[in-house]
């Protein structure tokens, strides 16, 4: 019971880190251009067509919520920060979208009813979750039976891990852990889901366009971490300089399954 009510203390402190940490990234995350690479792709691999009911789960300022409305019925984006929202509300407001829906709440207990949408997705949240399985299993429980579960992230080898969560966590301090393929590919498959097709691609982002929209615990520290790691590739973002530029490549993943 005491180690019950720890987690639920350290669940709502964590809560209450991630509304602080994207209510200050809130206006930047938008503007980063390579957040909307590979877009075409997600939508290509879940087929989304013209009868598709989605849910995009930890939908942040709305990116890929806008880019599924474009080719759904209706997207339903929930996310936990108000600042986030109000910036998919504008994104929405940009592109003339009239199907979408933003929704606060909790990705760990979904106020939906079970076997509700057709697509259910999340692009860059699984980080930040203390407990992706159970997320995960939410996921599937509201897709409907042969409706698409797809989760998009930092995928990276288990011996560059350590390293790259000790920089994502200076960077941003919601960041929990980032995920290995193995386990990303055992998570699907405790919840029941185990005929998965996969992809992948490389978000490109230079060093100083992150710097700017991050509030790292030491912005020193973090660019010297980066830096240090041009030609080693420890934190397995390949960072590379370039015409005076330096360019990370964080590894991103595409699982995606359907729902028996």
């Amino acid at each position: 019971m005491q180690k019950n009510k720890e987690f639920i203390m350290d669940t709502k402190k964590h809560n209450r880190n991630i509304i602080e940490q994207f209510s200050k990234q809130a206006e930047g995350y938008t503007s980063i251009t390579s957040h909307s690479d590979a877009l075409e792709k997600l939508i290509k691999m879940s087929s989304a067509a013209g009868e598709d009911t989605v849910l995009d789960i930890a939908c942040g300022s709305g990116i890929v919520s806008c880019a599924f409305a474009k080719y759904t019925s209706h997207v339903t984006g929930v996310d936990m920060t108000p600042e986030m929202l109000n910036e998919a509300r504008k994104l929405q407001a940009k592109r003339n979208l009239q199907n979408i829906t933003w929704e606060i709440g909790d990705v760990t207990s979904l106020p939906y009813a079970d076997d509700h949408f057709s697509i259910v997705i999340s692009r860059f949240g699984f980080h930040h979750f203390l407990d992706p399985f159970q997320v995960l299993n939410e996921m599937k429980r509201v897709c409907k039976p042969n409706g698409v579960v797809m989760v998009v992230d930092v995928s990276l080898p288990e011996s560059k891990i350590e390293k790259y969560n000790k920089m994502e966590r200076n960077r941003d301090s919601s960041h929990v852990a980032a995920l290995s393929l193995t386990t990303l590919s055992t998570l699907f498959k405790k919840v029941g889901i185990d005929k998965l097709e996969k992809d992948n691609y490389f978000m490109q982002i230079e060093l100083n366009e992150q710097l700017q929209a991050s509030f790292p615990e030491d912005k020193t520290a973090l660019k010297n971490m980066i830096l240090q790691d041009i030609g080693v590739n420890d934190l397995g973002i390949n960072a590379t300089a370039l015409n005076g530029h330096v360019y990370l490549y964080y590894p991103i993943y595409i699982f995606s399954g359907k729902k028996p």
